[in-house]
């Protein structure tokens, strides 16, 4: 292998409930936008993903937790507003730093894998 060629191990990482995904790299980011702007429609408007998307992923959430990631309140000629609940910011945060610990097992694979070289 050349000098300039270098391995690199990648991978995703997401969450599962009961065989199906419950937290990955786009939902995460959702719930970070949703919080950061108190809006779904914001969120899903900044993401570039439909409404109707953003709003299944959240109601998918919500369903499949034992507590809800976001509270979402209808409102009126303003829109509504969205809060991310104490058990969303817990669950963030263990996903946000799962997922540090594996980009560093990741980044640690792809230096043995060069070491060689």
């Amino acid at each position: 292998m050349s000098s300039q060629n270098k391995y690199k191990v990648k991978g995703r990482i997401w969450i599962e409930i009961n065989d199906e995904t419950f937290i990955g790299e786009g939902k995460a980011l959702l719930l970070k936008k949703t919080a950061e702007l108190g809006s779904l429609r914001k969120a899903a408007t900044e993401m570039n993903i439909s409404y109707r998307k953003a709003w299944y992923s959240i109601n998918h959430m919500n369903k499949a937790a034992e507590k809800p990631v976001i509270i979402l309140k209808h409102g009126g000629k303003q829109g509504g507003i969205a809060e991310i609940t104490d058990f969303g910011k817990e669950i963030l945060d263990k996903f946000e730093k799962i997922k540090k610990e594996f980009s560093i097992f990741l980044e640690s694979r792809s230096k043995s894998l060069n070491r060689n070289s």
